[in-house]
């Protein structure tokens, strides 16, 4: 029988790293994380929510899609379809830095990935030839951050491999670099800049 890569209970689709929506909120804040999660949640187009039971491994159970339960369960899961219609397993986790900052990351599992994409063979996805599938999937997650900015503007947002607090707004000082291997979303007046991956 052919892997799924839509099961939630499928353990080896959530192996071997993440592709990610990585967003720095600002400043440690409770009900903006909540609110960003639901943001995201609704732009995404996540059908279910759902949380990992710790004491039984493989097991889900329906959980609220809070903050409160993102911070209780480590990362709530659901399932998207992806630009190419392919419906596949995707999480949410938030990393609350010693700094005092807010990250919000939605993410697709490595595993789940190679199954609805094939070109996806090497991780982490660096190089030329990825750019052909890497970047319609850009975009698809840059218009997720762009809904999620609409609602609860943000500091940051990157894409790509593993990104998450890779570097920060105040480190990038308003300018993406020259060169980038992740794709940048970065306020800019009243909207969002979005600057693609060139590597």
């Amino acid at each position: 029988m052919a892997a799924d890569a839509s099961d939630l209970h499928d353990d080896a689709l959530w192996l071997g790293g993440a592709y990610e929506l990585a967003i720095e909120l600002g400043e440690r804040d409770d009900a903006r994380l909540d609110a960003a999660l639901t943001a995201l949640w609704e732009a995404a187009g996540v059908v279910g929510c759902q949380a990992a039971v710790r004491a039984e491994p493989g097991t889900w159970t329906d959980s609220p899609c809070t903050a409160a339960a993102l911070q209780r369960h480590g990362r709530l899961a659901g399932q998207v379809a992806l630009p190419r219609r392919r419906t596949v397993v995707c999480g949410a986790r938030a990393v609350r830095q010693r700094s005092g900052a807010d990250w919000l990351v939605f993410f697709i599992p490595v595993g789940a990935l190679d199954l609805a994409e094939p070109r996806s063979a090497a991780f982490p996805f660096r190089g030329g030839d990825s750019l052909l599938w890497r970047r319609p999937l850009d975009r698809w997650l840059a218009g997720i951050g762009a809904e999620v900015h609409a609602a609860v503007p943000f500091r940051l947002a990157l894409i790509g491999p593993e990104v998450a607090g890779l570097t920060s707004a105040r480190s990038l000082g308003g300018r993406p670099p020259a060169e980038r291997w992740a794709a940048y979303l970065l306020p800019s007046g009243d909207g969002l800049e979005y600057h693609q991956a060139d590597r």
